[in-house]
């Protein structure tokens, strides 16, 4: 399977019914023995970014490079002990891993580019649930969070590119009835060497939802786009409007945003 490509997901027949494996990783992963959990689990990185969570559990995540039929690639790994989450599906809880692959099936479902996962598994150990997930590195892209900071330094044709592809990819995921719980600037990226190739980067606060409440969605994603101009704005929500046509005009739609963004 190459590089981007859509992943086929097989119906597993162990008890773990999440658990993968891409074909294109078993070939690069097999000959370093490292298909096994255990060995995948063990591995040690000078530089482990570790998470704890408040109420339980802990994440490792770490990068490291595999060389691949097309060269160098970069993966990301992450690891997790007894951290669980619960929803309608799973009411008893499960990892949070599993559920974070599960809502990027549900992307690729419904066309909505995210991470790529080549490996999922997961087992019970004494110390709790653990869970493994490695996805590919998305080398080239930035967050809008990131672009905003040097924003002035970017050529104004730039920026409207930048700002039609967030708006485009904000109206996709409305338009496909994902709502998103924690809607950021950091959660879009883009690549730069592509635009408008983008990706959402935190799938795993996906809910899916009849009906969305689209005006604070985008109202909690726009109070922290600050260093755009309001031209630029207006950009964004022609963008939105193209493919989601929630307003019969851009007066309207910025007029239930926002009182003051109403055009004159």
């Amino acid at each position: 399977m190459s590089k981007g490509s859509k992943t086929v997901w097989p119906q597993s027949t162990k008890t773990n019914a999440m658990a993968f494996i891409d074909p294109t990783f078993r070939r690069v992963f097999q000959p370093a023995h490292l298909l096994n959990f255990n060995a995948l689990w063990e591995l040690q990185f000078e530089d482990t970014h570790k998470i704890s969570f408040p109420e339980a559990g802990a994440s490792l995540i770490d990068r490291f490079e595999m060389t691949s039929d097309t060269g160098q690639e970069g993966f990301y790994i992450k690891r997790q002990l007894d951290r669980s989450v619960r929803s309608w599906r799973k009411p008893f809880g499960e990892p949070a891993f599993a559920h974070e692959l599960r809502n990027i099936r549900l992307c690729e479902k419904n066309n909505i580019p995210t991470l790529e996962p080549v490996y999922y598994d997961q087992k019970q150990s004494a110390a709790g649930e653990a869970a493994i997930i490695i996805v590919r590195a998305l080398d080239g892209y930035r967050s809008l969070r990131d672009l905003l900071q040097g924003w002035d330094r970017i050529e104004a044709h730039t920026r409207q590119l930048l700002l039609m592809t967030t708006g485009k990819a904000l109206a996709r995921l409305h338009a496909a009835s994902l709502d998103h719980g924690h809607l950021h600037p950091d959660d879009i990226i883009i690549d730069l060497r592509q635009i408008p190739q983008w990706r959402l980067a935190s799938p795993q606060h996906i809910t899916p939802s009849r009906s969305i409440n689209v005006v604070l969605s985008l109202q909690s994603f726009l109070v922290e786009t600050v260093a755009i101009s309001r031209d630029e704005l207006d950009c964004l929500l022609l963008a939105y409007l193209e493919v989601h046509p929630v307003s019969d005009s851009l007066s309207e739609f910025k007029q239930a945003l926002d009182p003051s963004l109403q055009v004159s």
